[in-house]
């Protein structure tokens, strides 16, 4: 039975949506109100509905590192997620169709229709294995370890990935809609950003860049006369073959003016949206 109507407000989505989230999440995690990956994991096997919001949970653990979160920031989090994704998806007129819900990400999408009443076209259930994000993560970690991205200020590189693509076109529109809640998490302990520049959200301005130049900028340009700087530069080369033979479509997206969020981001080998955040400072 229907639990939101034909064409739905971003508004009522994400209250119905993010209400059910929590009331599932609350049961999972069980009598200390905390969620573990191994809980987040075993709601994904449940026979009732629960299981359609384990993707989310487990996509925030993932996403942040976290061994376990609190049921309330994980739903204050995953709200705004929606919230944000709904909005992308609706466009201006702010009502999801069907076919703006299948614009959604892939851990939203068998969401809203579940609570249309219907079953999403083409989606799979929620994959805890099987995937190459696991592998990714490892190889990217390993790659960036005690790396940084030099500008006006020093960045990390830090992993982020999405859910499965289906296809889709890798876009900024895409970018905001899968990593955008993670990105507010992560972004300060990337760099240094003032409370009111980090929601991604807010970073309307937006620069597509070459990923290979971009990437053999930082391989390239190193002071001959500076071991560190040419150390510095080798790792870039890694890196860059690193993503190159685990992404395909591989962009580099900057959002913002002065500070900026940098993402590196492709398709993996089994669908997903994944890469690298970092950012640059401007001025």
């Amino acid at each position: 039975m229907p639990r939101i109507p034909n064409t739905p407000s971003v508004r009522t989505f994400t209250e119905t949506w993010s209400t059910d989230f929590k009331d599932a999440v609350t049961k999972a995690a069980g009598k200390d109100g905390r969620l573990t990956m191994t809980e987040a994991q075993k709601l994904a096997t449940r026979p009732d509905a629960d299981k359609a919001f384990a993707d989310n949970a487990i996509n925030y653990l993932k996403a942040t590192g976290k061994q376990s979160v609190s049921v309330d920031v994980l739903a204050t989090s995953a709200k705004a997620y929606a919230q944000r994704a709904a909005q992308v998806a609706a466009g201006p007129d702010g009502k999801l169709s069907l076919a703006d819900g299948a614009k959604l990400p892939s851990d939203l999408v068998e969401d809203f229709f579940m609570l249309r009443g219907k079953t999403a076209p083409g989606t799979t259930p929620v994959v805890v294995g099987g995937s190459a994000l696991p592998e990714l993560k490892t190889k990217l970690d390993a790659a960036t370890a005690d790396l940084w991205l030099t500008s006006e200020t020093d960045a990390k590189l830090k992993f982020i990935s999405g859910g499965a693509l289906h296809g889709a076109a890798i876009t900024p529109a895409l970018v905001r809609a899968q990593l955008g809640a993670q990105h507010d998490v992560m972004i300060p302990d990337v760099m240094y950003v003032d409370p009111s520049e980090i929601p991604l959200a807010g970073k309307t301005t937006v620069e597509e860049v070459n990923a290979a130049d971009f990437l053999d900028d930082r391989a390239t340009n190193v002071d001959p006369n500076d071991p560190a700087s040419i150390a510095q530069g080798k790792r870039f080369a890694e890196l860059k073959a690193v993503l190159e033979s685990q992404l395909t479509d591989l962009k580099v997206y900057r959002f913002g003016t002065i500070s900026i969020s940098t993402f590196i981001v492709g398709r993996t080998s089994t669908g997903e949206l994944a890469g690298l955040l970092t950012g640059q400072v401007e001025t």
